[in-house]
């Protein structure tokens, strides 16, 4: 059984590194119900009521350990946790990107199901450990979560997820003997290392199965798509890896640059701006990008392009885009080297206002769709406006009072009113929209047919990095500030300097150029974006112990957890070196417990018949159960021993006092109220267990073998 236990706990990491990628490390709280489950198959029949404690138990460790508060589990709240719960699944029905910070409910929701699967599998398995039928349903029990992870989406870890499963799969059927049993998992665990590899270096990049056609659900995500729609997302984010970047430093990944403001937002600017802006403060960084799920003729690279390098045509777009044709594909290969501006925040601060150059004049305007005119504010600014100055930037005055935006420019003074700097004026924008504003992040959007970023600022409030982004760049374009927004992808996952980019983080932000310095980019987006930023591309990223308070958070589910863990032990607990070894044994310990409910010990020399006069307190059908026990140890003629003798003693209890009171009783809950056991003389406060001995009574091999004054056989 300890085997079996091993491959359910392998099945069950495989299970959780498919999910990790779409919730995080919320998954690892899943090893809590596999725990219990592998301890109930190695149990077996002993703890099978226990199923069901646990079973009721689980919810509850799943809903905090998810990240909800605590205040979901009162009575009171239970109508929203239910809605939450339902919304929850909902969301992981979707299978979106990755677990978003502040929603925790699906999270809580795949804890839950999760569990209660494993736990029904164990259940299962220890009912009839002998029989094909119940053993192979409890392996497909135990095997459904990885099983339904793959079949919506496949990646590079699937190789050797499945190679897992392959070993689950050698341990749960692996034979009792010893010998046997050593080389079949000899054999598993060979086999599912050549599988793994195999899978891992031969297999496709893609996704193989292809669900999507067969239940006419959207397409996985393949292609970046730079045109800013601000409506729903297009293409399911599954966690895929989609870029594979070596990189001396971390990077936020340019596509392409949207620098003017068009129709409904941000769009390329086209033949407009042709000269580039100079960047004094830029460094040369080299970067090899590995190609993997990601199918866009469009190159990335950590800033400007300056040279690339690939196994097709190359040609410089507008945007400064790069693109290559023809378009590369799964495992091309291309080195790229580029300008990056890395710059202090006290360079930022002490940057020169922007100078008169017209170049700049581009950058802080935005179309005023009444007449066709590019309507501009004055770069530059800063500081609390003079009262007395009644002189309007030209066409603002008009504009404002008259125009689509006027509204937009009003708020936009108001954020900026006061910022001493262009640093400043950047700070407190992104500061409304990640912190003070009342902004939510959310790929669940309308789709609207009127102005988008007008509608997120003064109505909705709520979107994804798009909406983040291009209302960033339009309230500093309105504040005098020089701005862009930029496509890509987010930073990825730093594995020892190369960046594993998926899905999730393809990614929109904005950069401001500061004179002196160049392009530098900000992340207005807040932190619950599924796109992984490295804070140190963001002088405002938020400080670390946000997410120490997130893992505080999960105390109560933690120790709930190890509440529920802590029973598991304790009611069965198979004791030490002396305590009894043998199923029988272990229920005349049982009975023996049962005596002591009534507030008295188990005295030496107690047999099993005066035990049966004291069972009988409790009901007729625990006695009888220890009736049947003396006659089968002491009776003339051997029959057969009796089968899952605890599990009779527990169902005796179960019979006459019913479940409820039979498991606080089985707890040892004693059913004389305020009596409490007599002590034993010498008045200690924590008795020895008694041993059941007579005068006379003598220990031979380790097991008592002795009958007492009246002839009565004692219980041991």
């Amino acid at each position: 059984m300890v085997i079996r236990a091993a491959g359910l706990l392998v099945a069950a990491a495989a299970a959780m590194g498919a999910w990790s990628a779409l919730l995080g490390g919320a998954v690892l709280w899943a090893c809590v119900a596999a725990a219990a489950a592998a301890a109930i198959v190695v149990w077996g029949r002993a703890v099978t009521r226990l199923v069901g404690l646990l079973v009721l138990g689980w919810p509850p460790v799943a809903i905090l350990a998810g990240g909800a508060p605590p205040g979901a589990l009162w009575p009171g709240d239970w109508p929203d946790t239910v809605l939450a719960l339902s919304d929850g699944l909902d969301r992981l029905a979707t299978l979106g990107p990755g677990r978003a910070e502040g929603d925790p409910w699906p999270a809580a929701v795949w804890l839950m199901l999760t569990g209660l699967v494993w736990l029904a599998a164990a259940g299962v398995a220890v009912t009839a450990p002998r029989s094909p039928v119940r053993q192979t349903a409890a392996l497909v029990l135990v095997t459904l979560p990885w099983a339904i992870a793959v079949t919506v989406r496949q990646t590079d870890q699937v190789s050797w997820q499945g190679a897992a499963v392959v070993l689950a799969v050698a341990l749960w059927f692996a034979p009792l003997r010893s010998a046997a049993a050593r080389a079949t998992v000899a054999l598993g665990l060979a086999v599912a290392v050549v599988a793994g590899t195999v899978a891992h270096t031969a297999g496709p990049r893609v996704q193989w199965f292809a669900v999507d056609d067969m239940i006419d659900r959207e397409p996985q995500f393949t292609t970046l798509d730079t045109t800013q729609t601000y409506g729903p997302l297009y293409g399911r984010r599954t966690g895929a890896t989609m870029l594979e970047i070596s990189s001396s430093q971390p990077a936020l990944w340019r596509m392409q640059v949207l620098e003017r403001f068009g129709w409904r937002g941000w769009e390329v600017g086209g033949g407009f701006l042709r000269e580039e802006l100079p960047q004094p403060a830029a460094r040369t960084v080299d970067a090899e990008v590995t190609v993997r799920g990601l199918r866009n003729d469009m190159v990335v690279a950590p800033g400007r392009i300056v040279s690339l390098q690939a196994g097709g045509r190359v040609s410089p777009g507008a945007g400064e885009a790069w693109r290559v044709t023809p378009t590369p594909g799964s495992g091309d290969v291309y080195r790229v080297r580029s300008q990056v501006v890395t710059a202090d925040p006290a360079v930022l601060r002490n940057a020169p206002p922007p100078d008169d150059d017209p170049r700049l004049d581009d950058y802080t305007r935005i179309r005023d769709f009444w007449g066709g005119d590019w309507l501009r504010r004055r770069p530059g600014s800063f500081g609390t406006p003079s009262e007395e100055s009644d002189e309007p930037d030209e066409y603002y005055g008009r504009w404002s009072r008259y125009g689509w935006y006027g509204q937009v420019a009003d708020l936009a003074d108001t954020v900026t009113a006061g910022a001493r700097n262009q640093y400043e004026k950047v700070e407190r924008v992104q500061r409304f929209l990640t912190r003070d504003g009342g902004f939510r992040y959310d790929t669940e959007v309308e789709r609207t047919s009127r102005l988008p970023i007008l509608d997120f600022l003064l109505r909705t409030r709520t979107g994804y990095c798009q909406h983040f982004a291009g209302a960033a760049a339009l309230l500093l374009r309105l504040a005098g500030v020089p701005t862009r927004v930029v496509v890509g992808f987010a930073t990825g996952v730093d594995e020892d300097g190369r960046y594993v980019v998926r899905d999730a983080d393809a990614h929109a932000w904005i950069e401001v150029y500061f004179s002196g310095v160049g392009w530098v980019p900000f992340n207005p987006t807040p932190a619950a974006a599924d796109a992984v930023v490295d804070p140190s591309l963001d002088p405002f990223a938020p400080p670390a112990s946000a997410d120490r308070e997130g893992r505080a958070a999960l105390l109560p589910g933690a120790v709930l957890a190890l509440v529920l863990v802590a029973a598991l032990l304790l009611t069965v607990q198979r004791g030490g070196p002396g305590a009894a070894r043998s199923a029988r044994e272990r229920a005349d310990r049982l009975l023996e417990r049962l005596a002591r409910a009534d507030g008295d010990p188990v005295r030496p020399g107690t047999t099993l018949s005066q035990l049966h006069a004291r069972l009988a307190r409790i009901g007729p059908r625990v006695a009888e159960v220890a009736a049947e026990f003396e006659r089968d140890r002491y009776g003339p003629g051997g029959g057969p021993p009796i089968r899952r003798p605890i599990l009779r003693v527990l169902r005796a209890v179960a019979a006459d006092l019913g479940p409820i009171r039979g498991v606080l009783l089985v707890g040892g809950r004693s059913l004389v109220g305020g009596r409490p056991p007599t002590p034993p003389a010498g008045g200690s406060r924590h008795p020895r267990r008694p041993r059941l001995r007579s005068p006379g009574g003598s220990l031979q091999r380790g097991r008592l073998r002795w009958r007492d004054r009246s002839g009565e056989p004692p219980l041991r």
